[in-house]
């Protein structure tokens, strides 16, 4: 058995003008993947032209776009037992950060995930969070992530959570096992998201993560510092800024009245 085998799967929707430095940042890794495995959502662009030969492409099933059943579905192609899940919007510059993770991953069996986060650095270094140090937001970062299968086969995503699906199953695999989860520094991760910063994501992410992954965000203590920071005076705090608090303050009091239900939107 090869424990350093992965697969890439990668979820795409008229992905073509991203998807090729994505592709080469994984071809170009010190380990690369056993197999690729793509979720397509009915691009009308020419991104299944620019596959990889052989590669697993399966079509998205559904009327409707959810991030979690997209993950899902292409889960049940993944053959290996290490799957790297990575959207086609990131890139790794760092080529030995998947051999740094596999690595770090097949000599700790505490670990169930890894995954890559933002940052320019160049040293490969980790910390690890378990049930005492998730907050709701570093559990997971399914954006670029190594994840062992069997405990996505065990517990998929969940298709409620319109949004932060990611941590929500992070918090599942907190409270049912005792694994931990690694946040990699220094693989040099680019995230080409257009739409990141957006405020209408910024607040599904929010949301979500408030009401399926720590429920103290819903207390008056973080809703009146939201809406203390929403109408407090602050030369640094940019007009978008301000919107985002006040919308997230209202969002969050509604909150207690009935949960949160919004469509995934496909970024």
């Amino acid at each position: 058995m090869n424990t350093l085998a992965y697969s890439a799967l990668i979820r795409t929707y008229n992905s073509a003008t991203t998807l090729p430095d994505t592709l080469r940042s994984i071809e170009t890794q010190s380990i690369t993947p056993s197999e690729y495995v793509f979720v397509d959502s009915g691009s009308s662009d020419n991104t299944v032209a620019i596959l990889p030969d052989g590669s697993k492409v399966h079509k998205y099933v559904g009327r409707d776009f959810n991030y979690a059943e997209a993950l899902n579905q292409g889960i049940c192609h993944v053959s290996t037992e290490t799957v790297l899940i990575i959207s086609s919007h990131t890139s790794l510059t760092n080529k030995r950060a998947i051999e740094f993770t596999l690595a770090l991953l097949d000599s700790n069996s505490e670990l169930a995930a890894a995954y890559f986060c933002e940052d320019k650095g160049e040293e490969l270094t980790y910390e690890l969070i378990d049930k005492n140090r998730f907050n709701g937001f570093n559990g997971l970062w399914n954006t670029c992530a190594l994840i062992r299968v069997s405990f996505l086969k065990r517990r998929g995503f969940s298709t409620e959570v319109f949004a932060a699906e990611d941590q929500e199953w992070a918090r599942w695999l907190f409270d049912s096992t005792n694994k931990k989860i690694a946040r990699v520094s220094g693989a040099g991760l680019m995230n080409r998201n257009p739409r990141k910063s957006s405020i209408r994501k910024r607040l599904n992410e929010y949301v979500a993560v408030a009401y399926f992954s720590n429920r103290k965000l819903l207390g008056p203590a973080n809703i009146c510092r939201v809406g203390y920071t929403a109408v407090k005076f602050d030369s640094r705090l940019r007009m978008s800024d301000r919107v985002f608090y006040v919308l997230l303050f209202v969002r969050l009091i509604a909150c207690h009245f009935a949960a949160p239900q919004y469509k995934s939107r496909y970024f």
